[in-house]
């Protein structure tokens, strides 16, 4: 498994670029080269020498290179490995999957994490539902994070999203969690369920606007007219 790591690091290696470097460590990337999300898209579809093995196989490799690795491309490249493939995982693809989110620690690979397995619920709530459930009870953000943003992810009527009930029973504790990358989960969760659930959605908001940090209050108005939102802001600067 090691000889695959070090090939896909020394081939992603040869990507780099410094000036995109930079701009991924403005934007909080970890432990990146430097590698635009095309690019690295195009590298993936060219394949390495274990791409015609058995998908079986290939999980395990790129199991063993997300757990392993401590360059940024290469873990993501397990990850678009995994989105290709939402269609056709199984019980044992989630016996992976699942530990991958205990090597998450930016917001890129929580977003494409986050798409896998809300697609993944979709199929089969009742495989990945709890163990949504136990992270957003979870200590660690990134989980916190990742229990809501897979919920919708993006909302759109090609798809069928849980319940609201579920959606702001699992957001409303983590509206006070100071973590940022939370707190934009929050809201970005907020946004897509208003989009399918405006009415319930809507009461949510205002029953929560003041709690509602910054960051969560933003995204999750981001689609309201001015005349809502201005609502919702005044009543935010109310004291009681």
């Amino acid at each position: 498994m090691h000889k695959f790591l070090l090939e896909v690091e020394r081939e992603l290696k040869k990507l780099e670029d410094k000036v995109y470097k930079t701009s991924n460590d403005r934007f909080n990337i970890p432990r990146s080269v430097g590698i635009s999300s095309e690019k690295l898209k195009t590298r993936i579809k060219n394949g390495f020498s274990f791409s015609k093995l058995p998908d079986v196989e290939q999980w395990k490799i790129w199991n063993f290179i997300i757990r392993n690795s401590r360059m940024h491309e290469a873990q993501m490249s397990a990850l678009r490995f995994a989105e290709d493939r939402i269609e056709t995982i199984g019980k044992q693809e989630w016996n992976y999957l699942r530990g991958w989110a205990d090597f998450v620690d930016n917001w890129a690979h929580s977003d494409v994490l986050s798409k896998v397995y809300s697609f993944l619920l979709e199929k089969n709530s009742d495989l990945i539902l709890p163990t949504l459930k136990k992270w957003n009870k979870s200590k660690n953000p990134w989980k916190e994070r990742t229990s809501i943003v897979s919920l919708i992810y993006y909302a759109s009527p090609k798809r069928k999203a849980p319940s609201v009930q579920l959606v702001l029973e699992m957001v409303e504790p983590l509206i006070t969690i100071k973590d940022k990358y939370v707190q934009k989960g929050v809201g970005w969760t907020l946004r897509e369920c208003h989009k399918l659930y405006p009415k319930e959605t809507l009461n949510f908001i205002w029953t929560n606007v003041r709690n509602l940090s910054a960051d969560s209050f933003f995204y999750a108005t981001e689609k309201f007219l001015k005349t809502e939102k201005t609502r919702l802001l005044e009543k935010r600067r109310i004291k009681e």
